[in-house]
């Protein structure tokens, strides 16, 4: 036989319990325990109680109705801190920036002063009309704006902007006067024209009413025109000259004008030696110029004029005058 099995059927024997399944005896029921087992039960309900109580003293009271706002706005905030912190864009290492010791921003490095040089600013404002200068101040406004050069302007971004827009202000003003104006003046002449018409009207009634008697004319507090007085002899035109031009066979004539002159007479010669003049008729008109064409260059010319008009008709030859055709 097994002494294994002897050995087990004696301990089984020896502790009837065990043969029925008993369970194994809680720590305080082993040997030298001085509990019993009903003053086990009553120290394991009494640890229960106890236990309850303190749970139900350190549980946290209800939130009363203005707790929970703010902790519901807290947590908004945080929410939009954590929010914007992740939509920013990273700080990556040789950006310009460095963590400050202790915080939670990044903190840009100062900018250092630009090199010294012997450059001068030059703004030239006296010679920009008012649109230019508007137009220059408001691209030095877009220059400045971020420059890391000039972090404290003066005047500050918010009064040299203000000076600006109040500047541009009065520019529109202006313009919308310009336009107004413009509009006005058209309607003015329109205005003129229509009163124009209506006083020769007038005239034309005044005239035919007064039987065109000078007295009765001047009652109507209108003018009476100087009878027409008769011109008389005519002088002959002075300042005559020839002069060459930049073409051959060209010969530019000009002459001064006459009072009471209605036109004019120009006449030219060949100048042959030991020949006499003879004289042909080039041009006549209002005009004091006249330019000869289709002249034999080396050949020597001679002009004279005479104004048109007056009591005598035609007046005497101004003197002659020659010139080499080139």
């Amino acid at each position: 036989m097994n002494p294994t099995t002897v050995t087990q059927g004696a301990a089984k024997r020896s502790n009837p319990s065990a043969s029925h399944g008993a369970k194994i005896s809680a720590p305080h029921d082993i040997a030298g325990s001085k509990d019993t087992p009903g003053s086990r039960t009553k120290v394991a309900s009494h640890s229960t109680a106890k236990t309850r109580t303190e749970v139900a003293a350190a549980a946290p009271k209800p939130l009363t109705r203005q707790q929970r706002r703010r902790a519901a706005e807290a947590g908004a905030a945080a929410a939009a801190a954590a929010a914007a912190a992740a939509s920013a864009p990273p700080v990556r290492y040789g950006d310009g920036t460095r963590f400050d010791q202790g915080a939670r921003y990044f903190v840009a490095d100062p900018v250092p002063l630009p090199l010294a040089g012997t450059a001068t600013v030059k703004l030239e404002m006296g010679s920009r009309t008012d649109a230019a200068l508007a137009a220059f101040g408001e691209s030095h406004i877009e220059a400045m704006t971020g420059n890391v050069w000039f972090l404290t302007p003066v005047p500050t971004a918010e009064v040299f902007e203000a000076k600006l827009a109040a500047f541009e202000a009065k520019l529109a003003a202006l313009d919308n006067l310009r336009v107004e104006a413009k509009n006005l003046t058209f309607e003015k002449d329109q205005a003129r024209k229509e009163f124009e018409f209506a006083f020769s009207q007038r005239r034309a009634y005044v005239q035919t009413a007064s039987n065109s008697n000078a007295e009765v004319i001047a009652s109507a507090g209108l003018s009476i025109r100087n009878p027409p007085t008769p011109v008389g002899a005519l002088l002959p035109p002075l300042g005559l000259r020839v002069e060459l031009t930049t073409f051959n066979g060209e010969l530019d004539v000009r002459w001064n004008t006459v009072a009471g002159a209605k036109s004019y007479v120009l006449e030219c010669a060949e100048v042959i030696a030991g020949q006499e003049l003879l004289w042909v008729q080039v041009t006549m008109g209002g005009k004091l110029s006249h330019l000869a064409k289709q002249l034999t260059p080396g050949k020597h010319y001679a002009f004279r004029v005479a104004s048109i008009g007056g009591s005598n008709g035609v007046s005497q030859w101004s003197p002659v005058v020659q010139r080499m055709a080139a």
